[in-house]
């Protein structure tokens, strides 16, 4: 799993960020513990999240 950029992230919709984060956090389990994979999905995750706090996507 290669990690995502910010600028990708950014380019997403909330649907779309909300997706990704649920496809990335359902492979964890099939991902072999302390590989690069399971730690680029890590990175993933908590950019995706970061991305998902984006003022333009927080309740008014």
């Amino acid at each position: 799993m290669r990690i995502l950029s910010q600028y990708e992230l950014a380019c997403c919709t909330k649907a779309e960020l909300s997706l990704l984060l649920h496809q990335i956090a359902g492979e964890l389990a099939n991902l072999s513990e302390g590989s690069v994979h399971l730690r680029n999905a890590h990175v993933n995750l908590q950019n995706i999240r970061r991305a998902l706090a984006r003022p333009e996507f927080r309740p008014r």
